[in-house]
């Protein structure tokens, strides 16, 4: 698979896109390979030292694009790495819920090709109370068959890549008979009634120390037998308020905080990410250990500009007033959205060529924006799918030609994503502002927030590297993540950007469709600024995604 759907052909005898250590071998490379080396988003370049038909490198935390060049310098091979102290500190998110023998190798495969670092594992378990079934295979909550034997072999497949099999995991889902014969582990309404979600879920009492040890207990023997390395603790976006079985008032944030601690001194070594549903509740603190944010969006948050204000209210940025600043570690977090724009039934695969288009563009779209704003989206994984109901089984096939430009858009999103993991978001008063140190022109409204029509700028800006994002949203009316988007009609924007010493930056860009997506250096003149001197360019865009680099000579 991943052979029809790359230009570019990747190194076949490296897994280190998902490698946690700092040393990295790559081996199998074409004979007529004479350097291998990498290079980080900021333009850094680390060469490997050979041995043989071995190449090391030694490389700090970040995502590289490794390449392995010929004597004449032309690309034979190239390869992407994410090196951290574990894989959730800069998750590439992928999904699985396909849990049958024959179907593990294409599941596998997909998820490498999309480079995933953690891949969620949907919708497995035999109950919710006692997820681990026999090993000759049983039925999922929704009847869906599922195969034990499947499961260890797909939980050693990611593992073989180096991802965490992220198994799902609901914090307080009960069923109706475990729920009568546990009322003291649920929570409740003011009027006496435990609270339910659908017919068949009862909603456990987080804070509840019993629920804590037999939710520890039977997720960690199912997890040791299957082999999972990680929980995604899901929750579904309330209650707002709650009572215990004497009808005590629940503190909601408490219990989920109580509850996560519980889990990591169960789990110590395991990837656990917590799902803040439309940022609910806002900053809530995580626990010590590998662990990541993840915000499931919902209306009334239908559009791409909400998605920075649940980033801040879940870490806590943009919280109740007087609570602690939470600045998570290197990635603000992981926003999952299920773009409903495939049709009805987007598994038939046979909604018109311009609507596919259309919603494509919508899922491509959301990618860019939300790795704009220093994040990690949710929606490829499975079988070349990508999610269009949070019910992920009921998720959009992808054709080849859908399936590449994918791979496109997210080895683009990998080789520029590091620029807005660093730095200071000056764009809220550099894009629109006279008084800015960077200013863009394009044929349409270019603004700080992804808006329908315009032309979607962010600026990361340090002492060494000022880095501009454009992303063009001119195809889009509403900027619904929710609705289908059109192709932009923005193919070059003016940039100029505020140079103490113009001579000592150099001025890069990356394209998408581009130079294989790759940065080059690109035209600048030295212009007069109101502050000073300025460094202006012409920024082409193709595909819709333009990334500009200045970096200190």
């Amino acid at each position: 698979m991943t052979g029809i759907l790359r230009d570019v052909p990747s190194i076949g005898g490296l897994r280190a896109f998902y490698r946690t250590g700092v040393e990295i071998e790559v081996q199998g490379l074409p004979a007529s390979t004479r350097h291998v080396f990498a290079r980080s988003a900021t333009g850094d370049v680390v060469d490997a030292d050979v041995s043989g038909a071995t190449y090391r490198l030694v490389l700090e935390g970040g995502t590289y694009a490794i390449e392995a060049v010929d004597e004449r310098g032309e690309i034979l091979a190239e390869e992407f790495t994410t090196v951290a102290e574990h894989q959730g500190v800069r998750p590439v998110h992928g999904f699985a819920t396909s849990f049958g023998v024959a179907e593990v190798a294409s599941v596998v495969e997909w998820n490498r090709a999309l480079r995933s670092t953690v891949v969620q594992i949907y919708d497995w378990m035999a109950s919710y109370t006692e997820p681990l079934g026999s090993v000759e295979g049983w039925l999922d909550p929704s009847h869906r068959a599922v195969s034990f034997q499947a499961l260890r072999a797909l939980s050693a497949g990611l593992r073989d890549n180096g991802a965490v099999a992220h198994a799902y995991a609901p914090i307080y889902a009960v069923g109706n008979d475990f729920a009568v014969e546990h009322p003291e582990m649920l929570m409740y309404q003011s009027d006496g009634s435990a609270i339910r979600f659908l017919d068949q879920i009862v909603l456990a009492d987080p804070a509840n120390v019993a629920w804590q040890q037999h939710f520890c207990e039977s997720y960690g023997a199912a997890m040791d037998a299957i082999g999972f390395d990680g929980l995604h603790v899901d929750t579904y976006g309330y209650p707002r308020l709650a009572f215990d079985v004497n009808g005590q008032p629940l503190d909601i944030r408490a219990g989920y905080e109580s509850f996560l601690v519980a889990l990591r001194g169960a789990r110590q070594s395991d990837l656990i990410s917590f799902n803040q549903v439309d940022g609910v509740p806002s900053a809530a603190k995580l626990p010590e250990g590998p662990t990541f944010r993840y915000c499931e969006v919902w209306p009334p948050n239908d559009s791409w500009r909400h998605f920075e204000g649940l980033l801040d209210r879940s870490s806590g940025r943009a919280g109740r007033v007087g609570s602690p600043v939470d600045r998570d570690a290197v990635v603000r977090g992981s926003i999952a959205c299920y773009p409903p724009v495939w049709g009805p039934d987007p598994s038939t695969n046979k909604d018109e060529p311009s609507q596919r288009a259309d919603s494509l563009r919508t899922s491509l779209l959301t990618e860019a924006v939300v790795t704009s704003l220093g994040a990690s989206a949710l929606m490829y994984g499975d079988v070349m799918a990508v999610l269009a109901d949070p019910y992920y089984p009921k998720h959009a096939r992808l054709t080849f030609e859908e399936a590449s430009e994918v791979l496109s858009w997210r080895r683009f999103a990998l080789r520029c994503r590091d620029l807005f993991l660093s730095g200071e978001d000056t764009s809220w008063y550099e894009i629109g502002d006279e008084n800015g140190s960077v200013s863009v022109d394009a044929e349409a409204p270019v603004k700080p927030e992804p808006l329908g029509g315009c032309v979607f700028a962010r600026v990361a800006y340090s002492n060494d590297v000022i880095s501009v994002s454009l992303v063009d949203l001119t195809g889009s009316e509403s900027a619904k993540w929710s609705e289908a988007t059109g192709r932009g009609r923005i193919r070059v924007a003016t940039v100029s950007v505020l140079a103490d010493s113009p001579a000592l930056w150099r001025v890069d860009a990356a394209v998408l469709g581009a130079n294989g997506d790759r940065f080059a250096e690109i035209e600048a003149h030295d212009v007069t600024h109101r502050q000073g001197r300025a460094l202006r360019v012409q920024l082409p865009i193709v595909d819709g995604w333009s990334v500009l680099r200045l970096r200190r000579r």
